[in-house]
Formats: C-alpha cells, structure tokens, sequence
C-alpha cells in the first residue's frame, strides 16, 4: 500500500482525481461502483494506473441489498441480498461470486483486493460469519491474482459507543488473516465529528489495527484525515463532498429524492484554519493580515487572491487539494508519533488563529472552530494511554 493521501470517489470524483493526479496530489484512487459504472471504471482505471496511482475497488456491501443502475452493471450484482440470504450461499454460489470478484479486479488491473463486507455491529454473530466467510472467497480471488487482500473493517455506531464493544468487535475483525485493513468508523450525523471521546475511540481503532504490522487505509476520513498518520495509518482517503467526511451508511440507502447544496456559496478550506470559510461573505470581513493567514492558495484558487468570482466546484477541488498536500507532508515521515505531534501543532495553531478571528467579532458560519480542540485532546489522550503501542510501531517504521 503506498503511503500517503487517497482519493475516495463519490458522486462525480473521476475527472477530480486525474486532475489532481496531474498535479502531483495522490497516491491511490478507491473507486465507488455506487457512482460509476463497471466500463466506466475499467477506463478511468486505465487512466489512474498511467498516472502512477495505486487503484483498489470497494464493491460496498454495507447495506448489501442495496443497489442502483451503476451497482447493477457489476459482475456480482445477483449477490447484492439480504444478510441472511448471503449467509446462505452455497458453495457453488460461493464460487462464482469468487469468480466475478476475481474478475473485476482483474479488469482494473487493482493492486489489492478489498473483501466485501458489512458494517460491524455489537451482537450480531451472523454478520461476524458472513464477513469472515466473504474474507476467505475474497483471500483465494487474491492468491489467484496474485496480490493482498485487505479486509474490510466498518465500525458501526453500535460498537463504536464503548470501548468494550470496540475491542470485541476489532478482535473478531483482527482475526482475519489479512494483507492490510481499509478501515472506516462510523460517527453520529455531524458536519465534522467534534466529540473528543469518539475521535479518541476512532483513532484507538486504528491504531489497535495498525499494530498487527500490516498497513491501514483509513477510509472516509475527511478533514480528519489530519489525524490518519498519527494513529499509525498508511494511507487516508477522502472525497470532495461533506457527505463522504465520515463513513454514510446512508448513502447505500433508498433516496428520498431531495437533493442538497442549492445556491450555497464556496467554502474555501483552510489548512491554516484546518477547516472551511464561506466566499466571499465572510473572507472579505477578514482584515488584510488575517486574509493573508487564512487564505491558503492552491493551483485551483487562484480567483480568490483577486476577489474575482470563484465556482464551487473549483472550491472542490481545493479542498481536495489542500488537504492531500497536508496529509503528503505529514506522511513524509514514518513514525506515528511524530505525526500526531505534527497534527497537535497544526490544530492547536489553527485554534489560535480562529480565537483572533472571534476577537474582531466575526463568527464563521461553519462553525470550524468546534472540532480542532477536541482532535487535540483525543491525540494527547491516545498518545498517553498508548504509549508502548507507539513504541512499538516506531520501531516497525
């Protein structure tokens, strides 16, 4: 697995991720077949693989009855069925849904093999079953192909709301005889998670992941991927729209047809605020010297060094950028714990800065100043209660 940061697809991220890819940002591409029919990922594939970027394919069985036109032009489509049912494959059954895995990876030239599975859940042994039964067929597709097998380890709230049920529920994940771990936590419906008690659980999983010795692709992660590294991540990945900033089991579910974003204004991500400014409205109440702090510029927000005016999907692809450059940064250097003191620095600064913004009487619409504080308790708190967890990855590293 390559390190560094990845780009997570969503609705509309193929064309994103080969400009960004151009520009140098990425290491690796997770394709969504939710968004993207099978042609249509053979050949963007293509394109990502000539870029030099790793590609994995996550065929998004959290809600496995779930499926839409792009799902339904996948080869393992007639698998797209109720738990129980899964649970009742035969083997026969068990072999061509081996056969069609085998296949599509084998189409989109992936570089490792992400088993299928379901979102983890506090008592419930029957998806314990099925996941380590997908494991096993996916594990042959990968012998076969002759590259890893990462399993897959979506936490749902139910395990994620004590410590108890986290540690059950990574023992019976960790049981599995994987190449790596793409890994995602499902936090409660928030813009950005802000709950220091959660991140800390979040970040404990991962590096409880992270210290079997095999590499973690932390999924989902949005501007929290600021943290990925620092709990022993090799790889963190997101996507352009707030929904994919945290793990949406909601996304694999019926639309209720209404849409979102209407005529809202571009926010402008600032990695020295670590979080979102609403353009123009609020940027142009800055004072020239806190403009100058706030507005970190990228290949893509040229516009707003001149006031001029600036699409949203063009703020996109900044965020995507500016968040990528900062996760490469940090990934420079392999030692977790120094990744997380990175990470401590950066947001404490950026709290700094949000308190001088308040002091001039401005409050961001966003509420961006929520969450960095509390990202800051929870990596002190992993660092102090897992001390000899870091050790023993910084000798790994």
């Amino acid at each position: 697995m390559q390190r560094g940061f990845w780009h997570q697809f969503g609705d509309r991220s193929q064309r994103l991720a080969q400009e960004q890819l151009a520009n140098g940002n990425g290491v690796g591409v997770i394709i969504s077949p939710r968004d993207l029919t099978y042609e249509k990922a053979i050949e963007y594939a293509e394109s990502y693989k000539d870029a030099g970027a790793e590609v994995l394919i996550d065929h998004q069985f959290y809600v496995p009855h779930f499926t839409n036109a792009q799902l339904a032009s996948y080869p393992i489509s007639d698998y797209r069925i109720s738990v129980s049912d899964l649970n009742r494959l035969s083997d026969p059954d068990a072999s061509r849904l081996a056969a069609s895995l085998e296949l599509i990876n084998q189409r989109i030239r992936a570089n490792a093999v992400l088993a299928p599975a379901l979102v983890y859940e506090a008592g419930r042994s029957d998806i314990d079953r099925l996941n380590a039964r997908l494991f096993q067929i996916s594990q042959e597709v990968g012998n076969n192909l002759g590259i890893p097998t990462y399993a897959t380890v979506v936490l749902g709230q139910s395990t994620t709301t004590s410590q108890t049920n986290l540690d059950s529920a990574l023992s019976r994940a960790t049981s599995l005889n994987a190449d790596g771990w793409y890994y995602a936590f499902e936090f409660p419906p928030e813009r950005v998670p802000s709950d220091a008690d959660t991140v800390y659980r979040c970040c404990k999983a991962g590096l409880i992941l992270a210290c079997t010795g095999r590499p973690v692709l932390h999924g989902y992660a949005g501007p929290m991927a600021l943290l990925s590294m620092g709990f022993g991540a090799t790889g963190s990945a997101i996507g352009h729209s707030q929904i994919l900033w945290r793990f949406p089991r909601e996304r694999w579910a019926p639309s209720d047809g209404q849409g979102g974003g209407g005529d809202a204004p571009p926010r402008f991500f600032s990695t020295t605020l670590w979080g979102t400014i609403i353009y123009p409205d609020e940027t142009a109440l800055l004072s020239p010297a806190l403009q100058s702090e706030v507005l970190t510029l990228s290949p893509f927000s040229d516009p707003v060094n001149s006031n001029l005016r600036w699409p949203r999907w063009e703020a996109n692809k900044h965020l995507i950028y500016a968040i990528g450059r900062a996760i490469t940064d940090i990934s420079g250097n392999p030692d977790p714990r120094t990744c997380a003191q990175q990470a401590i620095d950066k947001l404490s600064s950026a709290t700094n800065l949000h308190g001088r913004i308040a002091a001039t009487g401005l409050n961001l619409g966003d509420r961006t100043n929520v969450y960095q504080a509390a990202w800051v308790r929870a990596l002190r708190r992993l660092m102090t209660d897992a001390s000899n967890d870091y050790d023993y990855l910084s000798l790994l590293a």
